[in-house]
């Protein structure tokens, strides 16, 4: 079959094949729900309402008009709207494309389920912490240490001169030493987690390190009130226990004041499905390029990057984001 990154596929046959895979509600529906999410065939099938063999035959034409791609996450596959080639002969027309479907709105009912999905993955994730809180930093230690990083963070940090007078707000701090950093070289910190053992085990380590300049919120960032305005946010391995990364990225950028920054430290794509069971990982790491966009759609725009290789063969990335 002719696709877009077939160069000897005939401008018109690609089109046809783009036009027969738009041409459906459901399948417009689908797309629109993809724009800056993943999400299982299953989970596709509640958000829409409709069967499992009718979803994977809408999946399947999607994709062969290189539409969508999927992402193997542990034995989980996950579909996305694939990343247009600028090269290809139906490059433009597909980005005006998305742009127009983009601005229309899903139904309620189909936004309330989609809601229902986030809340299963916050609960999948709330429910290993309620019962792991005790052990969580030994095995998150298993995968990076913060000693294996700190010396680089602290050094983006430090480097980028951020005035001690700003406020910080880091989301699910837990027992975590960069805490201490922040504490020392900043104003008033505000530790944010949807956990109260999690957040209990943040008190404790305050009090045993005598930080004094920390309040504590027990709540998750995308229920955080609007006018919880913060000059910095911090997201230290915390990304891929979140239900929708990309929504929670957008919520960072309302927050940030004007010349705010997110720090963002997490890991890149790998294929260890044991951290699901170990660490609660809903996401197994996340490509530079989905953090590059996603963070776009939140009107931040990309500073200071640096990659870390560690030993048990994951790779870190440490991201500063400036809002726009």
């Amino acid at each position: 079959m002719p696709t877009d990154n077939n160069p000897s596929a005939l401008p018109s046959e690609v089109l046809l094949t783009f036009c027969k895979a738009a041409a459906d509600s459901l399948r417009l529906n689908i797309l629109r729900l993809l724009k800056n999410d993943s999400f299982g065939v299953l989970e596709l099938c509640r958000i829409l309402d409709t069967a499992q063999s009718g979803m994977s035959h809408h999946l399947k034409i999607l994709s062969a008009a290189e539409l969508l791609e999927t992402r193997k996450e542990g034995t989980s596959i996950f579909y996305r709207r694939a990343i247009l080639s600028t090269r290809g002969p139906l490059a433009d027309f597909k980005e005006s494309f998305f742009h127009s479907i983009d601005r229309l709105q899903l139904d309620s009912d189909i936004l309330i389920r989609k809601t229902q999905v986030y809340d299963d993955r916050g609960c999948q994730s709330q429910n290993f912490f309620s019962r792991n809180a005790d052990k969580l930093q030994e095995n998150q230690d298993l995968i990076a240490a913060y000693s294996n990083y700190s010396g680089c963070l602290e050094n983006l940090i430090d480097n980028e001169q951020i005035p001690a007078a700003t406020r910080v707000m880091e989301i699910g701090p837990g027992g975590s030493p960069l805490l201490a950093k922040l504490s020392s070289s900043f104003r008033s910190i505000l530790a944010v987690d949807n956990s109260s053992l999690m957040l209990e085990q943040t008190r404790c380590f305050a009090q045993s390190h005598n930080l004094h300049n920390i309040t504590y919120l027990e709540s998750s960032i995308d229920e955080l009130p609007t006018e919880t305005r913060t000059d910095l946010i911090v997201m230290n391995m915390v990304l891929h226990h979140l239900p929708s990364p990309a929504a929670s990225l957008e919520t960072a950028g309302q927050l940030l004041n004007a010349n705010g920054r997110l720090l963002l430290i997490d890991l890149c794509p790998h294929h260890q499905d044991w951290a699901r069971a170990t660490c609660g990982d809903l996401w197994l790491g996340f490509e530079p390029q989905d953090l590059d966009n996603w963070t776009a759609n939140a009107k931040l725009r990309r500073g200071q990057s640096a990659f870390l290789g560690l030993r048990n063969g994951f790779q870190l990335q440490l991201r500063l984001f400036n809002k726009a």
